[in-house]
């Protein structure tokens, strides 16, 4: 796991802001402008996990935010208000974001934050390699608000408090879990609003449950589409619809999705007791040696140096 941190208390007064500003580019956050120049102070604390999620706290004087997130490779970037008031938008589109509430947004989007107060901002970008990109298509995705009042986004909200609060103390062995849970957060939270540009409301509503069955059933190497079909009540020719629609095949999506979990177990520290081909046969491939070769064809690398490079 990759750390960083930057305090403008090390750089003097005249330099604070360009050192601010040098910060805020690491990270991909767009330009900002200062409310206080004499007296501002800002502080970033920054870790990137083993799968490439980058997690940054952020606590500063007051200041806007304005302009794109840029980033080479696609992500999806999330901000959580943890002290202070944020303020998103302009003019009669202004907002008051609440304890618990979600931003969220492709890289590349524009938009405005105002924080008008010392503030604490948890910043998170996820890769689009961690998000399959037919569940969650960042390129037709406008950057929105997750509410703090729906459950499921209290819960996701809690999840990233708590790391916010404990950032500095994460281990490789901490940061497994939590890099998979906002990945399976981010897909359940804001996979149906891509999928409702391709699907009607109870395709995008049924496609997202035939994705948790099979997620469920990945494991075993003899999982079909007629298997789900007949779990779910539901005809294999119905399945293959609305993969289609989504753009896949189901096998194609099944490969995929082990493949994406043998990738998450061979960067977690948690399993190097296991052995390659152990993770692979955990997830449903029944050959070790095809699995190396679709791993090094999805991800560039073989299971042996990514693992490796993550150790």
């Amino acid at each position: 796991m990759k750390s960083w941190t930057c305090s403008t208390s090390t750089a003097t007064a005249p330099e604070r802001e360009r050192v601010w500003h040098d910060a805020l580019r690491q990270i991909s956050l767009p330009s900002t402008r200062l409310l206080d120049h004499a007296g501002f102070h800002g502080d970033v604390t920054s870790i990137v996990s083993p799968l490439g999620i980058e997690f940054s706290r952020i606590s500063s004087s007051a200041q806007t935010m304005s302009g794109r997130c840029d980033r080479s490779a696609p992500c999806l970037w999330l901000a959580l208000p943890v002290t202070g008031r944020f303020v998103i938008g302009e003019g009669s589109a202004e907002h008051d974001l609440r304890r618990g509430d979600i931003l969220y947004g492709p890289a590349g989007c524009d938009s405005t934050l105002k924080l008008p107060d010392q503030f604490v901002m948890l910043y998170i970008r996820v890769p689009q390699t961690m998000l399959h990109p037919r569940l969650l298509n960042l390129r037709i995705m406008q950057a929105g608000l997750l509410a703090g009042n729906a459950a499921v986004n209290r819960i996701f909200s809690g999840l990233l408090l708590a790391v916010a609060d404990n950032l500095d103390a994460l281990t490789d062995d901490d940061i497994h879990p939590i890099e998979v849970a906002v990945s399976e957060f981010v897909i359940s939270s804001l996979g149906q609003m891509t999928a409702s540009s391709r699907f009607d409301i109870a395709g995008a509503s049924n496609f997202q449950r035939i994705c948790q069955t099979i997620e469920n059933q990945l494991g075993d190497g003899d999982l079909s589409l007629q298997r789900i079909a007949d779990h779910l009540h539901v005809s294999g020719r119905y399945i293959q619809k609305l993969f289609q629609q989504a753009g896949l095949s189901f096998s194609l999506y099944v490969h995929q999705r082990r493949l994406a979990n043998c990738r998450a177990d061979l960067a977690n520290p948690a399993l190097r007791h296991l052995s390659i081909s152990d993770i692979c046969f955990r997830w449903g491939f029944n050959d070790a040696a095809h699995f190396s070769r679709s791993f090094r064809a999805e991800f560039g690398t073989t299971p042996r140096a990514f693992r490796q490079g993550n150790g």
